[in-house]
């Protein structure tokens, strides 16, 4: 106990512990002001006075729509493999991943492969049902695209100020030592 009663020591334990304290102090505050950065592309976001809805919501309705697609693909022998693969990796990520940069790129791919099939098949004799079908869901898909593109705009400025923000001396300091990452751009927006 002697070893404590030290003012060097005392000095040190003071310092160490004001250090620790100061660091989860930011770890935790500037992790929140992250997440609800992020929470943006699943809530919305509102940037220079406009409300935008979810970006979250347009790659949700895209690949319900995705699955029709598919089901109209398979009757004329398309292959529609990559799609699916595509459509369950932006799924998976939509749900499971918290980097919404890797959402946009599940997202970038997936338009890719979308696009990709949806040619394909206005290309093929379709039957009269299925032409009308992909009609629809063709305007369906370039409504949901352009929405996505705009709401993920938004949602790309709201990163761009946080980032403008905080990513200076010392906060990004801070950061990179509490191991926060800040919020990513969704897609190539």
């Amino acid at each position: 106990m002697k070893f404590f009663k030290k003012p060097s020591v005392a000095v040190i334990v003071t310092i160490l512990v004001v250090y620790i304290s100061t660091m989860t102090s930011v770890g935790v505050k500037l992790t929140d002001k992250c997440i609800d950065v992020s929470d943006g592309f699943f809530d919305g976001v509102r940037v220079d006075g406009v409300d935008y809805p979810a970006t979250y919501d347009s790659v949700k309705e895209l690949c319900s729509i995705c699955d029709e697609i598919i089901v109209i693909a398979r009757n004329y022998g398309i292959d529609t493999e990559e799609l699916y693969y595509a459509q369950d990796g932006l799924e998976s990520a939509v749900a499971y991943s918290d980097d919404i940069s890797y959402i946009g790129w599940c997202y970038d791919d997936f338009i890719q492969q979308l696009k990709l099939v949806e040619n394909q098949l206005h290309s093929t004799g379709l039957s009269q049902r299925h032409t009308a079908a992909m009609e629809e869901y063709s305007s369906e898909i370039s409504a949901a695209i352009e929405a996505t593109e705009k709401n993920g705009a938004a949602y790309n400025e709201t990163v761009r100020e946080f980032i403008r923000e905080y990513d200076r001396f010392p906060i990004s300091t801070w950061a990179n030592l509490t191991g926060t990452y800040f919020p990513g751009y969704f897609s190539n927006m």
